[in-house]
């Protein structure tokens, strides 16, 4: 089992290409946690490398869920956890929305 998931991402998407293209990455510990809370965590560290991403994008609020979406999937999917991606898959989109404030 994988102890340590690093959630990482590089430029966020080709039709984000107005994003900067600064890399970020974040640590989530994951042995030892429920599947629910290690989700979690994942989807609070995507929403912020997502609002970091899209931070001066005229369209971030429209592009803010897909982005968390598939940096979320993309995580759970390093995981290998068949559990956790069940869970994502599990999921409503709500899961996903955010709030961005417009620069």
């Amino acid at each position: 089992m994988i102890r340590l998931l690093v959630v990482a991402i590089s430029a966020l998407m080709a039709t984000t290409a107005a994003t900067s293209a600064s890399a970020a990455e974040y640590t989530v510990k994951v042995r030892g946690r429920a599947t629910p809370e290690v989700h979690a965590e994942i989807v609070t560290v995507a929403k912020q490398l997502c609002q970091d991403d899209l931070a001066g994008n005229p369209n971030a609020s429209d592009l803010a869920p897909y982005c968390v979406r598939e940096v979320t999937r993309d995580a759970v999917l390093r995981t290998k956890s068949p559990e956790l991606v069940a869970f994502d898959k599990a999921q409503s989109r709500s899961v996903y929305f955010m709030r961005v404030a417009i620069r």
